[in-house]
């Protein structure tokens, strides 16, 4: 498709951009009298270059907006669809104001420069539709922030214009629901989003005013923003909140992966935990320093995560889809005192977890403290006497090679998520509660059109819902990534319980009320673990010894290439006392790639897929993370329990 690259002001008109009778849009079959399935509108673009104007016909369908454009020339034909899951909302009314700094650009009014007057009813009876979407691309794999803007005017009445374009508006909505998206501005309840303000490098609350707040807006998600004014904030706000189901609709962390550790525990405190997991997804905004879920769970969706994750992760929690994600129940016994604690990232003894730590010193300059301290670690190389271990998953017998030699083969840019593993039989073994979009051809690229960077949100946009500052953009081609021209969810519980007797709803409501956290099926910490079922036990002197449960422990380490979000397994990676430094700078050098992970029998380096596992130290110094956050040394054990919660995702899978 090309595109177009005349300079003068053009404009996107319906029904010949001539004033008309009144008249509705073309629609095709419609549901029970209500919206159409269908709408379809002729559009002309004004182009003064070739002194002519550009017919375009915008056809809305359940997929889409199709966009077909005919020209003169040989006929020719360019055509675009705008996919349903890229376009995250739309808004009609008045043609919009200029943003003082930052955003789109609308047209100029040549009366008073650098500002667009308010529309008259005696100067513009016209209706505009905004329709924001962000294009999925691919090689590479990038989200395209893209502009139309329909302008409807087929009648001299402003009132019947704007009924077109709200008809427009809602259809779109329409089937959005009807393509499974269950959208926070849809289903009459607010998105919950808790910001630290310090996360990384002291920047939150910029980002997210400049970055989040304007993708909110053009959404229409109405959000309850939540600043964390010190630790343990998130957990407290989650786990004391009596109307945080009847509120929200989901939970987003805007912070690093400290503070959804803190939000997973908190719900695992309340009384209502399984209701809570299963009714509120939660999401993850990357301001932190390490970001390993939210890497992970672009992985997972293959959705582009560099060069701007904060806008990629705010797309993938406005998509209104969720995925069941593994939760690892961890344990500990120190100084015989006893913990239990909720895991979604990793558990890590020795080397990662020295660097995690004791880099916090560095935490003003950002993910580059983890490469200074990893220097620092390596020269001065530390080894932890004690007993590591693992219950083999079912069906699991040899260290998983295959995931390294297919990233070795793989180029570095190369992020593509593995095939699923099958947790069938782990889920079973567990108690009940553990419970293209493409253009045609372009016939040239055309650099002004490059996708915009982060100076389009230069000016913060206001938390007050009712004033909407919105991005307008100048009148460019029908065909122009700026142009002129949300849910269904699952079944309640209330409608499965009815058509259960008044008996067993209250020993439904009793059994799910009664346990307050899960039980664990592996024995406690103070008891032997009984090699008939299974445990493998290895005692000596170990460098490293760290269970991972999602693909990245951070955006650039990829550390587990084979993990997937629900899959019911920990990867368990132990690295001996014996090895090469040469070695060991081999495999933290591949970690960004996948490539650390040794193919074949190695005498120090293994990975082992498990569905449990017990740490013992023999001393008492030393360092334990859980989600990189430091815990109390000592024994510690953990195990999986596949799909407890559900976390955002843009496919749903």
């Amino acid at each position: 498709m090309t595109a177009n690259t005349a300079t003068s002001e053009e404009n996107l008109l319906g029904k010949g951009g001539q004033p008309h009778e009144p008249s509705t849009p073309t629609s095709d079959t419609e549901v029970g009298g209500g919206t159409p399935t269908e709408l379809s509108e002729i559009f002309f673009v004004d182009n003064s270059r070739r002194k002519q104007s550009i017919k375009i016909q915008v056809k809305l369908c359940p997929e889409g907006v199709y966009l077909r454009r005919e020209t003169d020339e040989d006929d020719h034909i360019n055509e675009q669809l705008i996919r349903i899951d890229d376009i995250i909302g739309s808004r009609y009314g008045p043609r919009l104001k200029k943003r003082a700094r930052g955003g789109l650009n609308s047209c100029r009014n040549p009366n008073v420069p650098g500002q667009e007057a308010d529309p008259e009813p005696d100067s513009d009876n016209s209706a505009y539709l905004y329709i924001y979407a962000y294009l999925k691309k691919e090689k590479p794999l990038r989200r395209v922030q893209t502009l139309r803007i329909l302008r409807f005017r087929s009648s001299n009445d402003y009132g019947v214009n704007l009924q077109t374009a709200e008809l427009w508006h809602h259809t779109i909505r329409r089937h959005k629901r009807g393509n499974g998206s269950s959208s926070p501005a849809d289903c009459g309840k607010q998105l919950l989003i808790l910001l630290n303000p310090k996360s990384g490098s002291g920047k939150g609350r910029e980002l997210f005013q400049k970055q989040v707040a304007p993708l909110l807006t053009e959404a229409e998600v109405q959000y309850d923003l939540q600043i964390t004014t010190h630790p343990q904030y998130a957990k407290e706000f989650v786990r004391t909140r009596r109307d945080l189901l009847e509120r929200y609709s989901g939970i987003v962390v805007a912070s690093g992966d400290g503070l959804f550790y803190e939000v997973l525990n908190g719900l695992m405190e309340r009384m209502d935990w399984r209701r809570a997991c299963r009714e509120l997804p939660l999401g993850i905004i990357p301001c932190g320093s390490g970001n390993g879920l939210a890497k992970s769970v672009a992985h997972h969706c293959n959705e582009p995560y560099e060069p701007k994750p904060i806008l990629h992760a705010t797309l993938t929690c406005m998509a209104g889809k969720s995925t069941p994600m593994d939760v690892v129940r961890v344990e500990l016994a120190p100084r015989d005192k006893h913990f239990v604690m909720y895991s979604f990232l990793s558990v890590g003894w020795g080397l990662i977890a020295d660097i995690d730590i004791e880099s916090e010193r560095l935490r003003s300059i950002g993910a580059q403290r983890f490469t200074l301290w990893a220097i620092k670690r390596l020269i001065g190389l530390r080894s932890y006497k004690g007993r590591v271990s693992y219950l083999l998953a079912k069906g699991k017998k040899e260290p998983p090679v295959e995931a390294a030699k297919e990233a070795r083969e793989m180029p570095a840019e190369s992020d593509q998520p593995k095939r699923p593993s099958t947790a069938a039989a782990i889920r079973s073994s567990l108690p009940l509660n553990a419970g293209e979009f493409h253009d045609l051809p372009e016939e040239e690229e055309v650099e002004e059109e490059a996708v915009l960077d982060g100076e389009q949100f230069a000016d913060a946009i206001s938390l007050d819902r009712s004033v909407y500052r919105q991005h307008a953009d100048s009148w460019h081609s029908a065909m122009s990534r700026r142009t002129a021209y949300y849910s269904l969810g699952g079944p309640s519980m209330r409608s499965n319980r009815s058509r259960m007797s008044i008996s067993q709803r209250i020993e439904a409501a009793n059994a799910e009320f009664a346990e307050r956290v899960p039980t664990g099926t592996i024995p406690g910490l103070q008891m032997p673990l009984p090699s008939s079922e299974g445990w493998i036990c290895e005692d000596g002197d170990f460098v490293m010894v760290h269970a991972a449960y999602t693909t990245h422990l951070s955006s650039d380490v990829f550390f587990a290439p084979e993990s997937r979000l629900d899959d019911g397994l920990i990867y368990l990676v132990i690295i001996r006392s014996g090895v090469s430094r040469h070695q060991l700078l081999n495999f933290m050098l591949s970690l960004n790639t996948g490539t650390h992970l040794p193919i074949g029998e190695d005498p120090f380096i293994k990975v082992v897929p498990c569905r449990a596992f017990r740490i013992e130290p023999s001393s008492s110094d030393g360092i334990l993370v859980v989600d990189g956050e430091r815990v109390e040394y000592g024994p510690i054990q953990a195990e999986v329990m596949p799909g407890l919660i559900n976390v955002m995702t843009t496919s749903g899978q």
